[in-house]
């Protein structure tokens, strides 16, 4: 699966004042039928004039069921059966 990430730096007073952020993200099926989205955000983020650096990156994070089973996945619970019966 792939995710789109919009990430940006603010301008800084001094050196790493501010971390870099994910500002906003779209997976690959929204990229699809809305190709406009992020690269409308990147403009509304250019024109605050808030960051010094703003990116669209392409991130590849594995199947969508290594993802679903993090976020709503089943705890696995081991056992033995000592007697059955």
């Amino acid at each position: 699966m792939t995710i789109f990430v919009l990430f940006g730096q603010r301008k800084e007073d001094y050196p790493e004042q501010y971390a870099p952020e994910a500002l906003d993200v779209i997976s690959e099926y929204g990229q699809e039928e809305n190709p406009d989205y992020l690269e409308g955000k990147l403009a509304e983020y250019t024109a605050t004039k808030e960051f010094i650096g703003l990116r669209i990156c392409e991130v590849s994070i594995g199947s969508q069921d290594n993802l679903r089973h993090l976020l709503i996945g089943y705890p696995e619970i081991e056992g033995k059966i000592v007697k059955e019966g």
